[in-house]
């Protein structure tokens, strides 16, 4: 009788393991509501515009400083024309039309009076940033930029 009931229950068992499982219902696709259609139609804003504060602490005077669009063989400004002094600052404005703003890289150079190029950073892109520029030899220098973020 034991046999009988093991061999029952372990019939039972694999009738239950092979089973077809029950099909999940299909879902409805969703009826967009006004919140979901205002965000798939909502334009993805990009900045069209920068403005920076660039702050010399280098030590030395900057003779040449540019912001340009990376790659481009014209550097525009020299926004340090006549001399930008140890501890002086310039606010410098960049605006780009809407179709090149997504995705847009500037370059940041600068040449100071000792006649050291720096321009380092090439993916600047376009925000509101103070950047100070730094000495080769200064303890903030990385060997990435020549130049730190500042507040």
């Amino acid at each position: 009788m034991k046999k009988f009931l093991a061999l029952v229950l372990a019939a039972a068992l694999l009738a239950g393991c092979s089973a077809p499982a029950e099909p999940k219902p299909t879902q409805e696709p969703s009826t967009p509501t006004p919140e979901t259609e205002n965000k798939e139609t909502e334009k993805k804003e990009v900045a069209t515009s920068g403005k920076y504060v660039v702050v010399n602490t280098t030590g030395e005077t900057i003779t040449e400083l540019y912001i340009y669009k990376t790659g481009s063989e014209e550097k525009g400004t020299n926004y340090a024309d006549g001399g930008l002094a140890d501890g002086e600052s310039v606010t410098i404005e960049v605006q780009v039309d809407e179709a090149e703003a997504e995705g847009y890289a500037q370059t940041l150079e600068f040449v100071n009076e000792s006649g050291q190029v720096e321009n380092g950073f090439q993916t600047l892109h376009l925000e509101e940033a103070t950047l100070n520029l730094l000495a080769e030899g200064a303890d903030a220098y990385t060997a990435a930029t020549p130049f730190q973020f500042g507040h």
